[in-house]
């Protein structure tokens, strides 16, 4: 899953917030690195990310694009899906997509000194585009594609990701709508099994 829906599953914790935002740079083990709400904002991040790959929905997801896009699907997933969720938002959340993207940004920038420099560049710049927000644009999404394929550093298709979207978005969003509420629950389960409610965190106002 891409930034948005890991907010979305957050909890309304400042700390997961922030462990969700430098969860793809930390590598190996967590030990006493982090505070312990950190530390499982870190840890929710990995186990989603999980929890999304192994799932049989999106799975099935992968194996409807066109071979040479198969081997990216965990990347055109991650990208469409958080277009069907802001989409569909209204589904999921009581609070406007800007109002939640706003406030969010703006709670993990009170804690800026918790951030590493490049995971804060990252939050000042989805803040200053309201990214977030733009996920529902199939023209940021087909931006998204061509920004992702010359990141990589081997030869990919995904520059030309978008034709995939248009031709399979009816069955990808079936899916994405399927798995969506499985994610939500494992998720909450989490959050809840591993107690974050009881850390010394900022918290925000649940919705």
């Amino acid at each position: 899953m891409n930034h948005l829906a890991h907010f979305k599953l957050a909890a309304g914790s400042a700390d997961l917030l922030i462990g969700n935002m430098l969860a793809d740079e930390v590598r190996g083990r967590l030990s006493d690195r982090f505070s312990p709400g950190i530390a499982a904002g870190i840890q929710l991040h990995r186990s989603i990310d999980a929890f999304t790959d192994a799932h049989p929905l999106v799975q099935a997801s992968h194996a409807r694009l066109d071979k040479p896009y198969r081997r990216y699907g965990g990347i055109i997933t991650d990208i469409v899906y958080d277009h069907f969720l802001s989409k569909s938002w209204q589904h999921y959340h009581t609070e406007s997509l800007e109002d939640f993207c706003t406030r969010s940004l703006s709670e993990v920038l009170l804690h800026a000194d918790q951030l590493s420099e490049s995971s804060l560049r990252r939050v000042k710049h989805m803040q200053a585009n309201r990214s977030m927000e733009k996920y529902g644009s199939t023209a940021f999404i087909e931006r998204s594609f061509e920004y992702l394929s010359g990141k990589l550093k081997r030869d990919n298709p995904l520059a030309s990701g978008f034709t995939q979207f248009e031709k399979h978005a009816q069955s990808l969003e079936a899916d994405f709508t399927a798995f969506f509420p499985e994610l939500m629950t494992f998720s909450n389960n989490w959050v809840q099994l591993h107690s974050v409610q009881n850390y010394e965190s900022t918290q925000l106002a649940q919705h």
